[in-house]
Order: structure tokens, then C-alpha cells, then sequence
């Protein structure tokens, strides 16, 4: 996997985890929700063989943006978040 891939990565995450902690979710919500989505940006990526930093980018729209993942998981019980299908998403595009 590339450098400049993993690091779109860490900033998304880092994105979702900062934006959710300002949203006062708790420390086991913020924990979940960012393995969560690590796990489904890992596993797109090996399935679609997508390593490009376009093709990240791709995912990560897909996935939606941090502000209406943190907003789905502040209104959920346990901070989860239904993710789209590979196929669909939030964003529908790049970034």
C-alpha cells in the first residue's frame, strides 16, 4: 500500500476521531466507530485492489464525509453507523 494513500487514510480517520470527541461521544463510541471504518476502508481497498491515491479517495467518498459519520454515530445508541454498500455511499464521488 502506498505512502500517499495510507496517509489520506490516517487523515480521514483522524478526522472522524477529532470530529466525534468534539461531539462528546465517548471514548468506547469513538473507538468503535474509527475501527469500524478502518476495518471497511481496509477491506474495500484489498477487494477492489485499490491503492492509488485516487482510488482511496473513492472509498473514503463513498464511506461519507466525517461530519455525517460522526452526526449518524451521535445519534445511534452505541455510536455505530450503518456503512453504505461497496456499490453506493454518502458522497458518491471524490472529494
Amino acid at each position: 500500500m502506498g505512502i500517499e494513500s495510507d496517509q489520506l487514510v490516517y487523515d480521514y480517520l483522524s478526522r472522524v476521531g477529532d470530529l466525534a470527541q468534539q461531539q462528546q461521544l465517548s471514548s468506547g463510541a469513538r473507538m468503535r466507530l474509527v475501527s469500524t471504518l478502518r476495518g471497511e476502508i481496509d477491506r474495500r481497498r484489498t477487494t477492489e485492489g485499490a491503492d492509488s491515491p485516487a482510488a482511496v479517495r473513492r472509498i473514503i467518498g463513498r464511506l461519507g464525509s466525517p461530519d455525517e459519520l460522526v452526526a449518524a454515530a451521535a445519534r445511534s445508541a452505541d455510536g455505530t453507523v450503518p456503512l453504505p454498500s461497496a456499490g453506493t455511499g454518502a458522497g458518491g464521488g471524490e472529494p
